[in-house]
C-alpha cells in the first residue's frame, strides 16, 4: 500500500506564546490489535490496521507541514518496511518502540536487551542510517527494572522518552520536573510532560492521558510551559487520530476494555489541528537539540548510578 494523495490543509497560527519555542511532536506507531494481543493474549486477527492509519496520518502531517519523532515497533518494520521508508521520506525521524512492544518487566533483563537491539538494527537496515532514540511501549521503565537504561547504553541508544513522574523521583529528581538530564553521561533523559493535580504531577503529554481535557485548557496549559522558555512533547497513536475499520467500531477487538479506551478514537484530528494552529512543532531532537549535543552537556544534570 502506498501513501494516499496529499491534501494541504490552512490553519490559521497564532505563535505569540509559542514564538521562539519549539515543542516535540511523536507518534507511537504501534497496532492497536496486536499491542492487546501482547499484553492481554486476546484473540488477534491477521489484518494489521496501523499501515492505513499511519499513510492517513503522515497525509495530515503534510498538509500542515508538520514533522514529528515517529517510535516504531520492530514488528511492524518488519511488516511494513514501505511504510517506515515513507514516514523518512516525509522527513520525520524514527525512533525505536521495542521490537515486540512489551514492556521492560515482562521482558525481563536479557529479554528486554534483545528485544531492544533486535528492534534497532532492524530500523537501521531499513533506514541505511543510524537509530539512536527509544521511547518504551506503555512508559514501561520503572523502578521496577533498575537495569533498564544500562541496557539501552550497551544497546547504542543515545537518547528515551520515556520517564514518568513516578520515574523521576525513583532517580532522586523532583517529579515535577520535566527538563532533560544525563544518566552516566551517555543517554539523555528526556521527561514527559506533565501536570500537577491534587499535589501529584500526573503525564499531561497527549494520548489517554489528554483525550478527554478540553483543547482550551490544553492550550492554556501548554502556553504557560512556552512562556517560560519550556518546551512540551506531544504524542498520539494513529488509531487515536485515524482510526480504521475494526477500530472505527463501537465494539474494539472483542474487548470491553479496548472499546472503552477507544471511545474518543478519533479525537486527535481537532486536537492536533488546534494545537498546530496555536504552537511550533518539531521532532523530539529538534526541540531538545542544545540537551542532546555534548558540546551543551552545561544544560544537564548527570545522574550516575541512581538506578543501580
Amino acid at each position: 500500500m502506498g501513501p494516499p494523495h496529499s491534501r494541504k490543509l490552512t490553519v490559521i497560527e497564532n505563535t505569540q506564546a509559542s514564538a521562539g519555542v519549539i515543542n516535540a511532536l511523536c507518534f507511537d506507531i504501534d497496532d492497536l490489535a496486536y499491542s492487546l494481543k501482547t499484553k492481554n493474549g486476546l484473540s488477534f486477527s491477521s489484518e494489521y490496521l496501523v499501515e492505513k492509519e499511519t499513510y492517513g496520518l503522515l497525509e495530515f502531517l503534510d498538509g500542515l507541514g508538520l514533522k514529528a519523532t515517529m517510535f516504531v515497533p520492530g514488528y511492524v518494520a518488519e511488516h511494513f518496511p514501505g511504510l517506515i521508508r515513507a514516514i523518512t521520506g516525509g522527513g520525520h525521524d524514527i525512533g525505536s518502540h521495542g521490537y515486540e512492544h512489551i514492556v521492560a518487566e515482562q521482558l525481563q533483563q536479557k529479554r528486554f536487551s534483545n528485544d531492544v537491539v533486535r528492534s534497532k538494527k532492524r530500523l537501521e537496515d531499513i533506514l541505511s542510517r543510524e537509530v539512536s532514540t527509544y521511547r518504551s511501549p506503555s512508559w514501561g521503565i520503572t523502578a521496577r527494572t533498575p537495569w533498564a537504561y544500562d541496557v539501552l547504553i550497551e544497546a547504542g541508544y543515545s537518547v528515551d522518552n520515556t520517564a514518568q513522574p513516578a520515574l523521576l523521583k525513583h532517580l532522586g529528581r523532583s517529579p515535577w520536573d520535566m527538563m532533560p538530564f544525563r544518566y552516566k553521561d551517555r543517554l539523555t533523559v528526556i521527561p514527559i510532560t506533565s501536570f500537577r493535580f491534587l499535589n501529584r504531577s500526573v503525564p499531561f503529554n497527549g494520548g489517554f492521558f489528554c483525550a478527554y481535557v478540553p483543547i482550551g485548557f490544553q492550550i492554556r496549559y501548554y502556553a504557560s510551559l512556552n512562556e517560560k522558555g519550556m518546551a512540551f512533547n506531544y504524542f498520539c497513536h494513529p488509531y487515536e487520530f485515524n482510526p480504521c475499520g475494526a477500530n472505527r467500531q463501537v465494539w474494539k477487538c472483542n474487548s470491553l476494555a479496548a472499546t472503552m479506551y477507544g471511545m474518543y478514537f478519533g479525537i486527535y484530528r481537532y486536537y492536533l489541528t488546534r494545537l498546530a494552529g496555536r504552537f511550533r512543532f518539531g521532532p523530539l531532537k529538534e526541540a531538545y537539540g542544545s540537551y542532546i549535543e555534548p558540546k551543551n552537556e552545561g544544560h544537564v544534570k548527570n545522574l550516575v548510578g541512581v538506578l543501580q
